[in-house]
């Protein structure tokens, strides 16, 4: 049921408002009477002062005619009006005194005003008496030139200067007073308009207060009914109208509410199946490609180890099998059979020393003695090692190191030798003769870094990415270049990682390929 006092509240409402902007209107004629008459009561008294300045600076100079007349002409001037004169300065005086009091009761002190005062009625005074002292002289030049001294230097200049000023002055505060009341107008004009949009907002918003009463609450309702027909389940009547309205809204939104509650449920529960299906199914796939890699690791493993093994394993079994079959041979020959055997074991521990210390690498259990090293005397062990090979074919071994006092490297010494040695052995299997290759250290950015650079035929750039991978070999590679077993760069790359570094290879066909490997920097310079 609706209460009829939220209505009659609402009229009460706008009949506040209607009477509040009368009030205005009212207080606002009001003080717009007082302001005038205060103003103009200021304004009648400047203006009295500026007349009364004006009436004792022609009353001063028509008293100063007659002295002036009455010491040139003697007896022939009135001294009667002399005497009348000087009463009406006086009169003008007092008059200026009692307006400038009341002035500065009214408007504040004006500066100078009855001090100035005080100084012009000390002039008059002196004047006055300076033509009275000429009485004293007999009449002739030096009379007339008194005369002259006085209306030249105290009347002419002192006296006309402190009336100027006065009246200035008081020009000055009528100047004021007149703009204070043309901007009491104003503010009169600005005050009226704003009464007047406030009287045409307060009208406006009575308006909306009773639409928004009743026409928006109820169109609001008609508005989340169809919504909700329509299964728009999120729809809500907007909360803030009059209670008459309030309980049907937040039975409306409860109604709503429920509804969508129930929805949310249904769906977050369908949303939960298809994510823990797709997570459950996410999981399988990953688990059956991690397995799928760990197989085609194993069985590429598997078949490289055995491709690796076959050969040596051969060549040892098939030197044995001719050594033991043979009735007659010399002892030259079982001992060529020997050194075939022990240069095949050799070969075959090296390749099991290398996939051991790749597998430790994979396991990260790679243990190193660091040790305070120069780079220059690595290279240079490693060139001596490797002299018989690069001599005969005419190809040189280079090496340069920064100068840096204060820069060692911190390493394990032996693997940083097989890293030379396994990145030099690798190029000058492919350096055509009479080439050079340069060994490089320099230290930057907190780091050594070690090239070494040939001048071979360059690798094939669809191999490039791969060079690093165990038993990979070059699509270029065959048994005249005299290649290795395909784990000589993957040690190297195990031994720079052990050591917190990194290894790359560029390569430019027909003009040599570098390798690019980086150390930390080691400052200590114990050796």
């Amino acid at each position: 049921m609706l209460d009829r006092s939220v209505y009659r509240r609402k009229i009460r409402w706008v009949a506040w408002l209607g009477a509040a902007v009368v009030a205005s209107a009212a207080a606002l004629a009001i003080w717009s009477v007082i302001a005038t008459q205060h103003h103009l009561r200021q304004a009648k008294t400047a203006n009295g002062l500026l007349a009364e300045h004006l009436q004792l600076s022609v009353r001063s100079y028509r008293l100063f005619k007659q002295l002036t007349d009455e010491v040139l002409l003697g007896t022939l001037a009135n001294q009667a009006v002399a005497r009348n004169k000087q009463a009406a300065i006086d009169e003008s005086l007092a008059r200026i005194r009692y307006l400038e009091l009341k002035q500065r009761d009214e408007l504040g002190p004006v500066p100078g005003a009855v001090e100035d005062t005080d100084e012009l009625e000390a002039l008059i005074a002196e004047v006055v008496a300076n033509f009275e002292a000429l009485h004293e002289l007999p009449p002739g030049e030096e009379r007339a030139s008194r005369v002259s001294g006085i209306l030249e230097d105290q009347i002419d200049i002192s006296f006309r200067d402190a009336v100027n000023t006065a009246l200035e002055r008081q020009q000055g505060v009528v100047t004021r007073m007149d703009h204070q009341i043309g901007a009491v107008h104003t503010q009169l004009v600005g005050v009226s308009t704003a009464l007047l949009i406030l009287a045409l907002v307060g009208a406006f918003a009575a308006n909306r207060l009773l639409e928004r009463g009743i026409a928006r609450p109820l169109a609001s309702l008609y508005e989340a009914a169809r919504a909700l027909g329509r299964g728009e389940l999120h729809h809500r009547v907007p909360r803030g109208f009059d209670a008459e309205f309030e309980e049907m809204a937040v039975a409306f939104n409860s109604m709503a509410e429920q509804l969508s509650e129930k929805e949310a449920s249904r769906e977050e529960t369908r949303r939960e199946l298809e994510a823990a299906v797709e997570e459950r199914t996410a999981a399988l796939q990953e688990a059956n490609a991690t397995l799928q890699r760990s197989d085609a690791a194993r069985r590429h493993f598997f078949a490289d180890v055995s491709h690796e093994l076959r050969t040596p394993l051969t060549v040892i079994r098939g030197e044995a099998q001719v050594a033991l079959r043979a009735t007659k041979r010399s002892e030259d020959d079982y001992r060529e059979a020997l050194d075939a055997i022990l240069d095949q074991a050799v070969g075959l521990s090296r390749l099991v020393d290398d996939m051991l210390f790749v597998a430790r690498s994979d396991a990260r259990t790679i243990r190193l003695n660091r040790r305070t090293v120069e780079p220059g005397q690595l290279s240079e062990d490693v060139f001596q090692a490797l002299r018989h090979k690069a001599e005969p074919r005419g190809v040189g071994l280079q090496c340069t190191v920064d100068d840096g006092p204060g820069h060692f490297l911190s390493a394990d010494p032996d693997r940083v030798r097989q890293l030379l040695m396994i990145l030099l052995d690798n190029a000058l299997r492919y350096s055509p003769a009479g080439s050079n290759i340069q060994v490089r250290w320099q230290h930057a950015d907190e780091q050594w870094h070690l090239r070494v650079e040939d001048r071979g035929p360059g690798i094939d750039p669809q191999d490039l990415p791969h060079i690093f991978d165990r038993f990979f070999r070059g699509t270029s590679e065959d048994d005249s270049s005299g290649g290795g077993m395909g784990l000589g760069l993957a040690v190297a790359k195990a031994i720079v990682q052990a050591h917190g570094g990194d290894i790359q290879a560029e390569s430019t066909a027909g003009v040599g390929t570098v390798l690019h490997a980086t150390f930390p920097i080691s400052t200590d310079t114990s050796l």
